[in-house]
């Protein structure tokens, strides 16, 4: 039963607007920061591209409305599209702007954004930090994914004896392979351009949070797997590898760190057969996290999000057959992701010297 709060004053969830951001990045870690969001919204009435909030309209039939936009992201791509439309009411929660463009947000009608709207809920401390500076009023909020929900009972019915590596080198996964006897996989997170749909990128989220959920230990390098691994309880390694920009300040103490030189040269530096728990030095902000965004909506589902009868693989099949059916727009989107020199290797085959699709080496 969800638990539902309504704002003295506010609108009622049943008239209110709400809308999540979507996205069109391969990186299906930003489809898990929406999702953590939807726990608190009674309905979606839109789909707001990160990228295009500055354009974003409800349409005319309410021009005179405003939707109310949990704002937890990566920012962003291209800053010259913040802030967003007077049409989008935020709440600035779990926010990381982005390291590269800083000076982009130091705009003075992007800081008169976040004045306005703030206090910025900033994902980490850099970002804390940089706003700081700029006279705009920030905390650190952590990441909304912190209050993902899992399910017992689904892991215990899907069972958990493997161990899953997620965008870790070759040579790291080869490794963990000898000091452990469970049956270890390798993904990577790096997997939603090939699908178009809105909702069909969200399911996709929903499967890959469950071979976090369920594994028995999870091994990477990526903050957007740790944090859900550490709500959901998955025992989590976080592998050190190259530089993060700020992105994981604060946040460092929640899971079990190792350089990627240690753990190389020490197999005995972390037990993949028992793995140690993760720290939970989390929960306070977890339920800070929740009462803020309880607030800002005036809803709450507590519930898991996977159902104990949930099947991952037949969500996956069913996904699959959806995007098939509309193959051309996988294709046309697949294309804006492939690199000039390739696009230009496969038209003069094509053209040229009339290759066929039965002639493709793979």
């Amino acid at each position: 039963m969800a638990a539902v709060y309504n704002p003295q004053g506010g609108s009622s969830p049943e008239t209110a607007l709400y809308g999540v951001l979507k996205y069109s990045s391969q990186n299906i870690g930003d489809e898990i920061q929406s999702i953590a969001a939807m726990r608190f919204l009674p309905k979606i009435d839109y789909y707001c591209h990160r990228e295009r909030l500055d354009a974003f309209h409800p349409g005319e039939s309410r021009a005179e409305s405003k939707v109310k936009l949990i704002m937890n992201a990566w920012w962003m791509w291209q800053p010259r599209h913040f802030p967003p439309s007077e049409y989008i009411d935020p709440l600035l929660i779990s926010m990381h702007l982005r390291h590269g463009e800083l000076e982009s947000f130091a705009r003075p009608e992007v800081l008169e954004y976040l004045r306005m709207h703030g206090p910025v809920g900033c994902r980490d401390m850099s970002t804390q930090r940089f706003l700081a500076e700029h006279d705009v009023p920030a905390y650190f909020s952590g990441c909304l994914t912190l209050t993902l929900q899992g399910n017992p009972e689904f892991r215990r019915k899907k069972g958990n004896d493997w161990v899953l590596c997620v965008d870790l080198p070759e040579n790291m996964v080869r490794e963990i392979k000898k000091r452990t006897e469970r049956p270890v996989f390798s993904v990577s997170r790096m997997l939603s351009a090939a699908f178009t749909s809105d909702s069909g990128r969200m399911e996709l989220a929903k499967i890959m949070l469950a071979l976090y959920h369920n594994a028995h230990c999870v091994v990477t390098p990526r903050l957007h797997v740790a944090l859900p691994c550490t709500a959901f309880g998955t025992p989590v390694c976080v592998i050190k590898t190259g530089s993060r920009n700020g992105r994981f300040d604060g946040m460092t103490d929640f899971f079990n760190e190792f350089g990627k030189k240690e753990f190389i040269e020490n197999p005995k530096i972390y037990n993949f057969d028992n793995p140690p728990e993760n720290p939970c030095r989390h929960l306070e902000m977890r339920e800070n996290l929740i009462a803020r965004c309880k607030e800002f909506t005036g809803y709450d589902n507590p519930a898991p999000i996977f159902d104990s009868g949930w099947e991952p693989l037949i969500a996956l099949i069913n996904l699959l057959h959806a995007d098939y059916k509309a193959d051309r727009n996988v294709i046309n989107k697949m294309l804006y992701f492939a690199a000039k020199d390739e696009m230009a290797d496969v038209l003069y085959k094509k053209s040229s010297l009339k290759y066929s699709k039965f002639d493709c080496p793979f």
